[in-house]
């Protein structure tokens, strides 16, 4: 069945937006899109404003069932980090049951803000069924963490095993994510980067982060020096100082998608060797985790007049307050104004389906694409549609079968 909308504004990413379209669905993809507004039997919608599906870039399912972030404001990360090991531990015996709720929590929590693609920082165990939710589609990069010798075979086994993994729901893809310079060491981020390349995988990494990462990096000291001395995890070997971000992206640079994470202290040579590999390269900023932080300014508006692709994420809930990813572009808005609108939008839905590597069905509006869809309601008469959609908040549409009722509630 071919179903059929008739919508005010469709602002489709891949191209100028179109005022008064018909949008073709059938077996939930996006099959036509007629301009004017002639066809009949279409459900009418022109008091509507319709764009991809959003894509969060980044994110921490497991922390989803927190009630507020953990720490305080300006917390040094550090501490945070013995905070979320603390947290973790409180799960128990109980922790693959905690956190597979949180998970399903999460999912629900993103489709309730419009989101239709998260990119999930995953830790083991991971049960599949967790991720059982049609609305939102999981792009699962797992978590590899390894200093101590004694288990990074097992975990590079577990990264390679999760890359082939036989998945039975339709709504998850694999991904990679190994951890941060000061939780993983160089020769397994090479081993990451290789499996990334030869199965066709996308990549995160945390980097550039915090000030005290670099003083790992640079010096072989300061606060991670502490915290890793404390967990018997510290070899000098591992961090002897001279080591720059530098090094780390150029590694990255040969996989098959890398997105740095967060990238809030990159220095101008960094920037200069992402913007020469924009074409599987890119930086996620977490807004409001990162003025949980009280970082320094970020550096967003350097990176984009680089080339840079910059997408957003919301981070967890451990640093978040909501999973929402419509505030984390408010935010952006407010505090970075000349960042052109349009460009906003692709941060969320095309750059961010690229950087994850499921472009081919997300990020934008046009024949083959998934019929997932943010909605805005847009009052009669309204002089600017695209500022009462960002002034707004959006919710989340599969024109795959129709719509009820609630879909279409405006309160």
């Amino acid at each position: 069945m071919i179903w059929k909308y008739r919508l005010g504004w469709v602002y489709t990413i891949s191209g100028l937006p179109l005022q008064d379209a018909t949008l073709f669905v059938e077996d939930g993809q996006i099959v036509a899109i007629e301009e004017g507004g002639q066809s009949s039997e279409a459900i009418d919608l022109r008091e509507w404003a319709v764009m991809p599906a959003l894509v969060n870039a980044h994110t921490h399912l497991e922390f989803s069932n927190l009630e507020g972030p953990l720490g305080t404001q300006g917390i040094s990360f550090p501490k945070w980090i013995t905070e979320v090991i603390r947290y973790r531990q409180g799960f128990g015996e109980n922790i693959a049951v905690e956190k597979a709720e949180a998970v399903r929590s999460g999912l629900r929590q993103s489709a309730q803000h419009g989101v239709g693609v998260v990119g999930e920082i995953a830790t083991l165990p991971l049960i599949e069924t967790a991720y059982e939710n049609p609305q939102v589609y999981v792009v699962s990069l797992l978590e590899v963490l390894g200093l101590d010798p004694k288990i990074s075979v097992e975990r590079l086994a577990q990264a390679e095993e999760h890359a082939i993994y036989p998945w039975s729901l339709k709504n998850i893809s694999p991904g990679i994510s190994p951890h941060a310079p000061y939780s993983i060491r160089m020769d397994m981020v090479e081993h990451c980067v290789s499996l990334s390349a030869a199965q066709q995988l996308p990549l995160a990494m945390h980097l550039a982060e915090t000030l005290e990462e670099l003083q790992l990096l640079e010096e072989g000291a300061g606060p991670f020096r502490t915290m890793l001395e404390n967990m018997g995890l510290f070899n000098q070997t591992d961090f002897p100082g001279g080591k720059r971000v530098l090094a780390y992206l150029k590694q990255l640079s040969q996989a098959y998608r890398a997105m740095v994470v967060h990238g809030n202290y990159l220095h101008e040579t960094e920037i200069a060797f992402l913007a020469e590999h924009a074409e599987t390269m890119s930086v996620c900023y977490c807004p409001r985790t990162h003025a949980y932080f009280h970082h320094d300014r970020h550096l967003i508006e350097d990176l984009l007049a680089q080339g840079v692709s910059v997408v957003l994420g919301t981070d967890s809930r451990a640093s978040n307050p909501d999973l929402n990813l419509w505030r984390e572009v408010q935010f952006v808005q407010r505090e970075f104004p000349d960042i052109p609108e349009e460009q906003l939008l692709g941060m969320v839905t095309k750059d961010a389906a690229f950087a994850l590597g499921v472009e081919d069905s997300f990020g934008t509006i046009e024949p083959g694409r998934s019929a997932m869809v943010a909605a805005f309601p847009i009052p009669k008469g309204c002089p600017d549609v695209l500022t009462e959609m960002l002034a707004g908040q959006p919710r989340l549409w599969n024109l795959a079968g129709g719509l009820s009722e609630v879909d279409l509630a405006t309160a």
